[in-house]
């Protein structure tokens, strides 16, 4: 990381959303069918797959976004709509009030979402955390580098995003993981090419890719890993 870094802060500069210790929170809903389809899309490595979240900056004001992930092979398409915290779930319970206050993008990135969600029978399964180290790049239109740590998962199937302190269980469990220390998970993003000093800083380092799905991970870790009471095997039952 150290390495990285130094190579980030040739380029870029520290996401200004970051607070002072140059890091912020994410949480995010995830939406998945009674069967688990999109996690089992992801697992299987299906060639067109999508996640559907919603997402909020914990510790700051402002809007709820909601996601549309979709990946078909290499290829990462996302739409994201903004609506404010106080409306979003009236949206998605089929409330046209905040639809109209929305501008024109953010309507059509929302209605997307519902749509999915209506379509595909979607409920929230699951909430993941996780704490961002982000670098804006200061060459390119649109190339960011990310360290994402310190990830932990409940399930959470209510429509909002309040979570339980007590519930929260840790994504990097050497269970999962197969590591000695908590990994940190590395994502270089960028339009169409990679710039100049990405592709140089992977083949300095040696850097080699591999997959890495927080929410995936997220719902291995609320079924399978070990709680200090007793197991949990599977999830339990719907209210």
């Amino acid at each position: 990381m150290p390495a990285i870094r130094a190579t980030a802060l040739a380029t870029s500069r520290i996401d200004p959303y970051a607070g002072a210790d140059g890091t912020y929170r994410i949480r995010s809903l995830y939406f998945d069918t009674d069967r688990f389809d999109l996690y089992q899309a992801n697992q299987r490595e299906q060639a067109d797959r999508f996640k559907v979240r919603a997402r909020s900056y914990p510790g700051k004001e402002g809007p709820v976004f909601l996601e549309v992930k979709r990946r078909c092979k290499d290829v990462i398409l996302k739409t994201r709509g903004a609506l404010p915290a106080g409306d979003w779930q009236d949206a998605l319970r089929g409330r046209a009030a905040p639809m109209q206050r929305l501008q024109a993008g953010a309507q059509a990135a929302a209605e997307r979402f519902i749509l999915v969600v209506a379509r595909h029978h979607l409920r929230p399964v699951v909430l993941v955390e996780y704490e961002r180290e982000a670098y804006v790049s200061q060459l390119d239109a649109y190339a960011r580098l990310t360290f994402d740590r310190k990830i932990v998962v409940q399930q959470h199937e209510a429509l909002d995003l309040e979570a339980s302190p007590s519930r929260w269980r840790p994504v990097d469990h050497p269970v999962q993981t197969n590591t000695a220390e908590p990994i940190c998970v590395l994502e270089l993003k960028f339009e169409r090419r990679p710039p100049a000093w990405m592709s140089a800083l992977v083949r300095r380092l040696d850097l080699v890719r591999s997959s890495f799905s927080k929410y995936c991970y997220g719902v291995n870790a609320d079924r399978m890993l070990p709680e200090q009471r007793a197991p949990r095997l599977a999830w339990g039952p719907r209210p």
